[in-house]
């Protein structure tokens, strides 16, 4: 976006450059003025001091919502400013607040919504003819917000502050927020060793995370990673070490000898299928499978585990029809339960079923979600940037994640059998399109409550990330929302402006140092 020439400040408004836009019409474009002013109107808060005679007492002050005129002249013809009209008709038309960009400052971002009725006065006493356009857009927040973060960390130097470590479970930040308002962190601990417990503390109060009682050796069930095919980029090796085409799924209308291989699309490692095979079923896809490795006891097989893995199920065609099958088999060969993410027909709408076994060598459909296979994130959990998904068992319970819940179900058929495999399976359905992006990224297995003494199996794993964003007080572990570890009492801690302390307290007999980092964005009201 051009930021100052011949026709003013520019301005962009959701993404689209008005004056650009306004110019490839057939007529001229210019800025007026745009008046951001000094601040938005502030309302002070009193309150009566009873028999006093003199004044009030000082209570809090508010910001109102920030306004923001701006006027351009257009010249041209009639008939462009009918065009012109046509086309600020449909851009002004939000529903939400979106981002308002100003030439002059190309790195804050307002985020606005048109307010009012915008006009146009035409002046036919010129030559060409002119118009004068005026809009007024709302700033609920009343600031505005740099576009790029700034970031500290305890492995960063940076001119915005240090991470010092106190202790192993002790650490002081010391910030400079070097805007003109208060502004929200994004705190990311990557974890080098267990924790069960992260608090946050700063003049503005207290942010908690887990268990600050939660103890690390005692007689307990523990939880042990058995393999781990998501870290950088294990994907890759879990490729090499899972035995293809054997896998044990919920039924057998696939030929399963198909050919997977890694595809690289978007620069990251996936399993895909890269030739679907062919055979007498209706179905073709390729398998790849991996028996659970013993536990630290020796023991194979279990009836409480957690499977957390990463997929893409993005449709490159409406005609596309396809499925990935994620199962679990058990220690006499037979189906137990899984998921399948599944497009059988034409058009945009998929599936995504919760499938366990029936006890009779069938299956039963326990639960059906709906979703249309987009790059909307909106409408599909599996595109691109997320796909991230899991399957927590206690013997016959499972649970599955969709899309921020945690419906479990009771399934008698599986109780008393334990897990022995785990398959994954890509396919397509007979000659149809196959789906273009149906891709495998990653996958972990955990095997819980395993008999142990020396150790607990804590909240954030090793190598667990745990985010948290203070603009919306949500917290993220892996990807994946925490809904229920936030303590009572806290509230999400802003940056005041200028210098401050933060700091962060994990667990008392946390051994490793974690990787820290605090971003955020400056705010200028």
């Amino acid at each position: 976006m051009k930021s100052l020439s011949d026709n003013g400040i520019s301005i962009e408004f959701n993404k689209i450059d008005i004056l650009a836009e306004l110019s490839k019409l057939g007529g001229n474009a210019t800025t007026l003025d745009v008046n951001r002013g000094i601040i938005a109107q502030i309302t002070n808060n009193y309150q009566e001091q009873g028999a006093r005679r003199y004044g009030q007492q000082y209570l809090y002050n508010t910001l109102a919502v920030k306004q923001i005129p701006v006027s351009i002249k257009l010249t041209g013809t009639p008939t462009y400013f009918n065009q012109a009209t046509q086309f600020l008709g449909g851009l002004l038309n939000v529903e939400a607040p979106k981002k308002l960009i100003f030439g002059d400052e190309p790195n804050k971002i307002w985020l606005a919504v048109p307010s009012g009725a915008p006009s146009l006065t035409f002046d036919h006493t010129t030559s060409p003819p002119t118009a004068t356009l005026s809009i007024t857009f709302d700033v609920p927040r009343a600031y505005g917000e740099n576009k790029n973060a700034v970031v500290v960390g305890n492995n960063l130097s940076s001119e915005y502050g240090t991470i010092t470590k106190i202790s192993n479970s002790h650490y002081k930040a010391k910030l400079k927020n070097l805007g003109t308002a208060p502004a929200a962190p994004k705190i990311t601990i990557k974890h080098n060793s267990e924790n069960g417990w992260i608090g946050f503390t700063s003049a503005e109060g207290v942010y908690e995370l887990g268990d600050p009682e939660e103890v690390d050796t005692k007689p307990v069930k523990k939880s042990e990673i058995l393999f781990d095919y998501a870290s950088n980029n294990w994907i890759t090796k879990g490729f090499a070490e899972g035995q293809k085409n054997v896998a044990i799924l919920n039924d057998n209308t696939q030929n399963l000898n198909g050919t997977l291989a890694i595809d690289n699309a978007w620069g990251r490692p996936h399993i895909a299928l890269a030739n679907r095979g062919s055979g007498s079923q209706p179905n073709n896809a390729g398998s790849i499978t991996w028996e659970i490795p013993v536990d630290s006891n020796g023991e194979k097989g279990t009836l409480n585990e957690y499977i957390w893995w990463r997929q893409i199920f993005w449709l490159g065609a409406a005609n596309q029809l396809g499925f990935i099958k994620i199962s679990v088999s058990d220690t006499e060969g037979k189906f137990l339960y899984g998921v399948e993410t599944i497009k059988r027909s034409n058009g945009l709408g998929c599936e995504y079923n919760f499938l366990a076994s029936n006890g009779k060598g069938g299956y039963k459909l326990i639960n059906q979600w709906l979703f249309y296979g987009t790059h909307r994130e909106d409408y599909n959990p599996f595109n691109e940037p997320r796909g991230a998904s899991d399957l927590l068992r206690r013997d016959d319970m499972v649970q599955v994640y969709w899309w921020g819940s945690y419906p479990q179900w009771h399934i008698p058929e599986i109780k008393g059998r334990k897990s022995a495999k785990i398959h994954v399976a890509i396919g397509a359905f007979g000659d149809k399109p196959q789906v273009t992006h149906a891709y495998l990224d990653g996958i972990i297995y955990r095997k819980d409550f395993i008999d142990k003494i020396e150790d607990i199996p804590n909240r954030y794993r090793m190598g667990s990330v745990v985010e948290t964003d203070m603009s919306t007080s949500k917290s993220y572990c892996d990807n994946l929302p925490i809904l229920d570890q936030m303590t009572d009492g806290s509230e999400p801690l802003l940056l005041p402006v200028g210098e401050s302390e933060l700091d962060i307290y994990l667990s008392s007999w946390n051994e490793k140092e974690p990787d820290i980092k605090i971003a955020w964005n400056e705010r200028y009201p």
